[in-house]
């Protein structure tokens, strides 16, 4: 019998679970460490929807990216939409583990499958870590590369709203530069990442959402940027996880949620 544990132990030989920031709840949030495991669904985030998908379908671990409690709460009701959501979880035996900045620090975490996804045409074999951890080599937030030929940035812009398959990228420049280093941050690009990009002579970073005086003090610095989305940028890592889960456990069904369409 294949238990959440195991699970878990698995998940945390993939993205440590030390790894994970200070701030963070990554773990185990509702449910049983000892419980079977035999239908599972990954998603980036706990929302009622998913919710009522894996009731329907009889799931019985959810395994999210976003830890869903960040703060303590007083009470358990169904006075709010998310303490009926909780209650949801509870009454139907589903259990919740997230998977969060220990997974993005990971070699095999979001920004690898930021990368997987999105095939660009490299200088390098592989992609160096944008900021990498000091006692753990291999491991840290985002990436980044070379092209194997410079490209306009507006031709740039278009060839990521393709391989991402949204509408468009939220550019913070009408420049049409020429763009050859490129970095990935997926999810919220943080402040103190700037001057790694300007140590690395970035001409572009390419990140989930980024905040308007953030974007100014890039393009203050000639790195132009392009916002796709923080879902966008997020979703195939938990595909990559889920590839990873049915190498170990192929005897399991191993499903991901779409999730909300941001764009």
């Amino acid at each position: 019998m294949t238990r959440n544990l195991d699970i878990f132990k698995a998940i945390e030989e993939y993205a440590p679970l030390d790894l994970a920031e200070e701030w963070d709840h990554s773990g185990l949030a509702f449910g049983s460490y000892h419980a079977e495991a035999r239908r599972i669904l990954l998603a980036l985030d706990l929302v009622p929807g998913l919710v009522s998908e894996a009731a329907a379908k009889n799931i019985n671990l959810l395994i999210v990216h976003h830890p869903p409690l960040f703060n303590a709460i007083n009470s358990l009701t169904d006075a709010t939409i998310e303490g009926e959501m909780q209650l949801n979880l509870i009454k139907n035996g589903i259990s919740c583990y997230s998977a969060h900045t220990n997974l993005d620090r990971s070699p095999g975490g979001t920004a690898a499958a930021f990368a997987h996804k999105l095939q660009l045409d490299i200088e390098e074999e592989i992609y160096q870590i944008l900021m990498p951890l000091e006692d753990r080599p291999g491991f840290g937030y985002g990436l980044y590369a070379t092209l194997a030929n410079e490209q306009p940035f507006l031709e740039f812009s278009r060839l990521i709203a393709r391989r991402l398959e949204i509408p468009a990228c939220q550019r913070f420049s009408s420049e049409n530069n020429q763009v050859k280093r490129f970095a990935l941050f997926p999810g919220s690009f943080d402040e103190s990442c700037l001057a790694r990009l300007e140590e690395l002579a970035a001409d572009v970073l390419i990140c989930g959402e980024i905040k308007h005086h953030i974007a100014l003090m890039l393009e203050a610095r000639d790195i132009l940027v392009l916002a796709v989305g923080h879902d966008v940028s997020e979703r195939d890592g938990m595909h990559l996880l889920a590839a990873y889960l049915r190498s170990k456990f192929p005897n399991l069904m191993i499903e991901v949620n779409k999730g909300i369409d941001y764009n």
